[in-house]
């Protein structure tokens, strides 16, 4: 016997109210975006209390803060909105946030909180918001998917005071390629030019030394500037900037970085670091460089085994390194095959 179709009149009054509260979900989105939103312009769409708190049990929406709900799928960049939302029209993102909306290398994992600049304001830790009240100038205030962000430079001086020199090179070198990779005409392969490098540098260092200026006699600035003088365009991930401070805290000569060098084959690799005249190359193999499954990794493993054979071949010797290994074993190591 076939069953009869349920008409939405005839279902439980519960159930049909829950499927109102659907329909006003997707409502919500197609009207205001994906979110998030203030509670206050979910109930101005038609929203009873009820039906939020419904639609929160249901995972169907997730509060992001007091006062402030999103969809359930929601990631830092939501998380980052959501507490400007609260945080009021002075708030801008910034440090560990702004990077995250800039897409720059972090010196240190991401923070769990949102991290936030309200100028005049005492610093704060303040539901799940880290407020730093520092001096914001308007000229180092910028806009990045619709919020209101500190600029690249400025969120890298800021990422950079008070860490160590290895972590205030990664953030720096990150948003000075950053800068230079706005201009359209600049692609990653692009960087491997030397000579492109230097010109690069010399156009967007100044973006990073205003944004230093601004902040100079502030605590935790001289690793800032210490930083700025080892910019280099040609370091390809926050790993191969950690390691050129290591080598240059040791001592060690300062390599040329995506260095062009032939294998035995007459093929030409570009490796990570390089000193020519000691023909010496060196790979600093980074979380994730060979893929995260294991047959890319596998075939990755393959290639890199032959590339490192034919540049032996070549008379080269190829030093290399992994995030596992502390900074004196890598630079030792290092030292050794420079003969130093």
């Amino acid at each position: 016997m076939e069953s009869a179709e349920v008409s939405p009149a005839d279902e439980a009054p519960a159930v049909a109210s829950h499927r109102r509260t659907l329909a006003m979900l997707e409502e919500l989105v197609r009207a205001s975006g994906a979110g998030p939103w203030l509670v206050s312009d979910v109930r101005a769409h038609g929203w009873t209390d009820s039906q939020i708190l419904w639609a929160v049990r249901a995972g169907r929406l997730a509060r992001l803060h007091r006062g402030v709900l999103a969809l359930p799928t929601s990631g830092p960049r939501e998380a980052i909105r959501a507490a400007l939302l609260v945080a009021g029209h002075r708030a801008v993102a910034s440090h560990g946030s702004a990077a995250v909306l800039h897409d720059l290398w972090l010196p240190a994992p991401r923070p769990a909180t949102v991290e936030l600049t309200v100028p005049g304001e005492p610093d704060r830790t303040d539901h799940g918001m880290r407020i730093h009240g520092s001096r914001l100038p308007a000229d180092f205030v910028t806009e990045a998917d619709g919020m209101r962000v500190t600029t690249v430079s400025r969120t890298a001086v800021d990422l950079a005071r008070g860490r160590s020199l290895p972590q205030a090179l990664v953030a720096l070198d990150s948003a000075a390629r950053t800068l230079a990779l706005a201009d359209p005409i600049v692609t990653p392969a692009s960087l491997r030019s030397v000579e492109l490098r230097r010109e690069l540098l010399h156009k967007v260092r100044p973006q990073l030394d205003a944004a230093y200026d601004g902040v100079r006699t502030w605590p935790g600035t001289v690793v800032v500037r210490g930083a700025l003088a080892l910019l280099d365009l040609g370091s390809e991930s926050p790993f191969e900037s950690r390691s050129r401070a290591w080598i240059i805290t040791a001592g060690l000569p300062a390599p040329i970085l995506a260095f062009p060098a032939r294998g035995g084959s007459g093929r030409l690799y570009f490796a990570d670091m390089a000193w020519p005249e000691r023909r010496v190359l060196g790979e600093a193999d980074g979380t994730g460089k060979y893929g995260i499954d294991e047959v890319t990794i596998r075939t990755r493993l393959r290639a890199e085994r032959e590339r490192q054979r034919d540049l032996e071949d070549a008379g080269w010797t190829v030093v290399r390194w992994d995030s596992r290994e502390a900074a004196p074993r890598v630079t030792a190591r290092l030292a050794r095959a420079l003969r130093l």
